[in-house]
């Protein structure tokens, strides 16, 4: 196996798997009952097992000698018997009736030991299914409670392994109930086994060892498969995503032969761990059969020996015996098979309990405070931010953005202007008392609060794989009119295009808009923002993929709608901020110049640079 992955496999944190069930089953909404009920029946099941086989023994003594007389001692069956004499003793034929007794005690132990096994998984499924939503809903309200940033540093093919991991755990759960029943029916068994035969079930007693033992390799190495492949699916699931995101990148490269092969590498990768431990697990079950015969034919060959020639009555009840020890020998695995189970959960575990972790999840800090409408607009105050603790970005900003107002942020790529909208949204979490709002810390108010007051166009249109109607109106907690649809739609310039469509706002527009082009999706999401109707607008260049002739309609839009808003806009093209309030301009995090766009013409600084460099425009 690959040496990189084994390095990575040692810089594995270890994790407590019993600790990580243990926060799963709180989670889950796992109660007492849940856990006292399914091992209740199950016990009750192991119960009516055994009276079926142990109802074997005498009726296996019957058949052998022809008489079943003493069953009149035989516990159990002699109160029976004594509750209803006139049915066995005025009659001519008692061992008949005996007979038909314990064949029918049989039946109906067999019948109500089938029917609360099946009582058990019913309830034992619905408590899952509440137990499965449970979880899911957990994992996906926590992961929309992390911050932007592990997003933009976590694989989005390691998030949707981590997801897909709570399958198998739950598909452990099951395996942990029917080990109950196992574990049950074991001791029923070994408790008849004891019955029939003390000293021959001790001896019996000595094969677990040799079992245990026998199988431990094969499970420790199972162990260190599953991490392998754990780490593997990993992989793969981050090479598809890449793949899948990246497909015109692709093309256009013409690396499709280097992408197959780097997949089936990582693919047999993991075929290759499968077969082993396929292999190990199928060597298993032989392993143990092997074992419990051989040990069983040394046993029966020490009853033969033992036993008189002439005593079929002993014979046959350690016939019963034997059938309990072959029944209940491999049952013995269970022990073992819990330890391959949990062997194989642990890399899942370990990964799920990263996202129970809170470190490196980038909370955002709110506060409880209600954002009311604008009063005099937002300043930033000696602002220096890094992206967790790499270099720095900002670097002691200072300046205010004016109440109705549209300032304008340029500066060339890098600078940090995106980095500065961010943290307005919050995205990201801002040193205490950098960014008021009326005075007030940004992070005193409440995100949601704070965000109902944004509407927010970025500079890659995001997309839902959706309608163009459910595009426009995501996030919008009120009811829109069909009217209201079309004029914004006609204000972002978007309308024409939705007049040739045959499914018109109904249109689907693929996954992230790829029906659309670079422009259409840069108008839909200005649609969007504009619908929204809040006070603060943030455009970060909103119109960088607009052709020059779009792009006019567009800012005649752009300029109706800051109207009386407070507007940020964030701006490649200089062209588009020629009506902003004040223009700020940004070089390598540091605040260079700010002023009207005649001021700062005026001064023929950075921003008069950039003018003139434009002028094609």
């Amino acid at each position: 196996m690959r040496s990189a992955i084994k390095s990575r496999l040692k810089k594995h944190k270890a994790y407590s798997s019993l600790a990580v069930m243990k926060q799963f089953f709180q989670i889950m909404g796992v109660r007492p009952i849940h856990i006292v009920l399914p091992v209740a029946l199950s016990l009750i099941a192991a119960f009516f097992e055994g009276v079926s086989l142990g109802l074997m023994v005498p009726l296996a003594r019957g058949l052998a000698t022809s008489a079943f007389g003493f069953a009149r001692d035989f516990q159990g069956l002699k109160q029976i018997i004594a509750a209803f004499p006139q049915f066995f003793s005025n009659t001519t034929t008692p061992n008949r009736n005996i007979f038909l007794l314990i064949i029918g005690l049989i039946f109906i132990s067999t019948i109500l030991k089938n029917l609360t096994m099946y009582f058990n998984s019913v309830i034992s499924a619905y408590w899952h299914g509440i137990f499965n939503r449970n979880i899911y809903k957990y994992i996906f309200d926590r992961l929309l409670s992390f911050g932007k940033m592990f997003f933009d540093i976590t694989s989005q093919g390691y998030i949707n392994t981590v997801i897909s991991y709570l399958v198998f755990i739950m598909k452990m759960l099951t395996f942990f109930e029917t080990s109950v029943n196992r574990f049950f029916t074991l001791i029923v068994y070994f408790a008849i086994m004891f019955i029939i035969s003390w000293k021959l079930t001790i001896i019996t007693m000595f094969i677990f060892p040799v079992l245990y033992y026998s199988l431990k390799l094969a499970i420790d190495k199972l162990q260190k498969i599953a991490d392998l492949k754990n780490l593997s699916w990993m992989e793969l699931y981050r090479k598809v995503f890449n793949i899948l995101t990246c497909i015109p990148l692709i093309k256009a490269y013409s690396k499709e032969k280097e992408t197959k092969r780097d997949y089936d590498r990582i693919n047999e990768e993991i075929r290759i761990l499968d077969l082993k431990a396929t292999k190990i697990q199928r060597l298993v079950e032989p392993m143990q059969d092997v074992i419990v015969t051989t040990f069983l034919l040394f046993m029966v060959s020490i009853v033969a020996l033992l036993l008189a020639e002439n005593k079929p009555a002993e014979i046959s009840v350690y016939v019963v015996f034997f059938y309990a020890a072959r029944r209940s020998l491999p049952m013995f695995n269970i022990f073992n098979d819990i330890k391959t189970q949990l062997a194989q959960a642990k890399p899942p575990l370990k990964e799920i309990a990263k996202l129970f972790d809170d470190t490196n999840k980038f909370f955002v800090s709110e506060g409880d405070k209600t954002l009311d409408l604008l009063q005099n607009g937002i300043e930033f105050k000696h602002l220096t931010y890094s992206y967790n603790g790499a270099r720095t970005i900002l670097k002691d900003v200072s300046f205010f953005i004016e109440k109705g107002k549209t300032t304008a942020i340029v500066g060339p790529s890098g600078a940090g202007k995106t980095t500065l909208v961010s943290l307005i949204i919050r995205f990201y979490d801002c040193p205490a008392g950098s960014i008021l709002i009326d005075g007030c810390d940004i992070r005193d108010v409440s995100l949601k609060s704070l965000r109902s007051h944004i509407a927010f166009v970025s500079q890659e249109a995001i997309i839902l794989n959706d309608t163009l109607k459910n595009n426009m109106i995501f996030g919008l907690d009120r009811e829109v009119t069909e009217e209201e649809l079309i004029d914004i739609s006609k204000k972002a310039r978007l309308y024409d295009l939705i007049a040739q469509l045959p499914d018109a706002l109904d249109t689907e527009v693929g996954d992230r808009g790829i029906k659309l082009s670079g422009g259409e999706k840069q108008r839909l999401a200005i649609a969007r923002a504009l619908l929204k109707k809040s006070e603060i607008l943030i455009l970060d260049e909103a119109t960088s993929s607009l052709d020059s002739k779009t792009e006019i309609l567009i800012r005649e839009a752009i300029d109706e709608a800051v109207k009386d808003r407070t507007a940020i806009v964030i701006a490649h093209r200089l062209s588009t901020i020629k009506n902003a309030n004040k223009i700020v301009v940004i070089e390598d995090g540091r605040i260079m110049e700010e002023g009207t766009l005649q001021e700062l013409l005026g001064k023929k600084d950075k921003f008069y640079g950039y003018w003139e460099a434009q002028k094609f425009y």
